[in-house]
């Protein structure tokens, strides 16, 4: 599907939108958050080696696992997951559970629980390091989740190991499941500290496609860890979503199905 950047993206929210109205179930603002950053990192992976499941691919860790819709419409978008398996999102038998699983073709482990994430792709990034395996390990974490001590044990290890073939994206929309990140335990500033533990450091606009690509264009040549801090918006695309944490959990059904509809189609 050869679509344009803002294209794209509206497409993948319109199949989020879908599942989970389908559904009844679903994280729908965590979800629009998050799209243009794995429409980035799909967008750059080798998809027919994830297929094939090479031992040389990318390996994408999507630690923020409550957002799984988000990532199913993308790999839908990308030919990882069938129109059928979309509209089997969230239920019975289904593949395509509410939070990621491995069950899923494709899908490299299962999240949900914050913080597991990260501390397992630092596993997989150590020990492509010791095969000589020039991969990527990609791992998607909400800016919430950095609340948890597994997060920082693993940052500490793959500062002091300089595992320069790994890439973390902080999906910071400043809110989570219980309100504001900072007010539950302050997390800026998040670049800083980052820095002490190692890292390289790119702050960018976590909507704008080429802006991510540039970043991770630089990163290749990265001898340390990269952390991508990814400025976002909760809800993003959708006026009534954006920024209101009531969308946590809530679902759109009719009249708020439709105008979301509508101002995705007219954008």
């Amino acid at each position: 599907m050869n679509l344009g950047i803002n294209l794209l993206s509206n497409h993948i929210r319109k199949t989020i939108l879908k599942m989970i109205n389908s559904s009844g179930a679903g994280h729908i603002g965590s979800a629009f958050s998050l799209v243009e950053i794995l429409d980035s990192i799909f967008s750059i992976v080798d998809i027919e080696k994830i297929k094939n499941k090479q031992n040389n691919r990318d390996r994408i860790i999507f630690s923020k696992g409550h957002a799984a819709s988000g990532l199913y419409a993308v790999m839908f978008h990308y030919g990882l997951l069938t129109e059928s398996d979309i509209s089997s999102y969230f239920k019975d038998d289904t593949l395509l559970a509410g939070h990621a699983s491995h069950h899923t073709p494709y899908v490299e482990h299962s999240t949900g629980g914050l913080g597991h994430g990260l501390p397992v792709g630092v596993g997989i990034a150590i020990g492509l390091k010791r095969l000589k395996i020039n991969s990527r390990v990609f791992v998607v974490l909400g800016d919430g989740e950095m609340h948890e001590g597994s997060n920082w044990e693993a940052i500490m290890y793959a500062g002091h190991h300089k595992l320069s073939n790994l890439i973390l994206f902080i999906d910071v929309n400043n809110l989570s499941q219980v309100g504001i990140v900072d007010d539950c335990c302050t997390l800026e500033p998040i670049t800083n500290k980052f820095e002490s533990f190692n890292f390289n450091i790119h702050e960018v606009n976590g909507h704008d496609k080429q802006e991510i690509l540039k970043v991770l264009e630089i990163s290749k040549n990265s001898s340390k860890p990269t952390a991508i801090i990814c400025r976002t918006v909760k809800g993003k695309g959708i006026s009534y979503m954006e920024n209101n944490n009531l969308w946590h959990y809530k679902c759109p059904k009719d009249d708020d199905y439709e105008k979301a509809v509508k101002e995705l189609e007219e954008n």
